[in-house]
């Protein structure tokens, strides 16, 4: 009996993610410049949307969907590697800011130039209808897990 489509799919992705996941790792294992990990890397991604303000404690759990006590606590390793720096609002006292230092942000654009290294690998025989369409398609995907995640934690509340 032929594999359904969706058993295709599944298996497909179930494998990217891996091999994903592998490459990055090694990646990181094989740098001399970035003693970090991929949940690491993540964070200072996140931090880097808002590069002049930073992000508060509160946003980065949300966007990363983490308690407020992990993020701290990430934010203390980062802090201690050089990556990070934190600083309290000058308006609300209980609000901290994380922000990339130099390091950090080296960090951030080493990381991204791995990604679009990736991408230009991945696409590079492809046609310009061909590149769309992947395009679209992890679109479609990226949709479809945000709703899910979104009905999940309202499940959650």
């Amino acid at each position: 009996m032929e594999d359904s489509f969706s058993d295709r799919l599944s298996g497909a992705m179930e494998k990217s993610y891996v091999l994903f996941s592998r490459v990055e790792r090694s990646m990181l294992t094989r740098s001399k410049r970035l003693n970090l990990s991929v949940s690491e890397l993540g964070f200072i991604e996140e931090i880097n949307k808002n590069p002049l303000v930073g992000k508060t404690i509160g946003e980065i759990a949300s966007e990363l969907m983490i308690t407020p006590a992990s993020v701290t606590a990430m934010a203390n390793k980062l802090e201690k590697k050089g990556y990070v720096t934190r600083r309290r609002s000058l308006s609300d006292g209980r609000q901290v800011f994380v922000r990339l230092t130099d390091s950090g942000k080296r960090a951030d654009r080493i990381h991204k130039r791995f990604h679009r290294s990736l991408a230009d690998a991945i696409s590079m025989n492809m046609s310009e209808n061909e590149k769309n369409l992947l395009v679209s398609c992890i679109d479609r995907i990226n949709v479809f897990l945000n709703a899910r995640l979104k009905k999940m934690e309202e499940f959650k509340s």
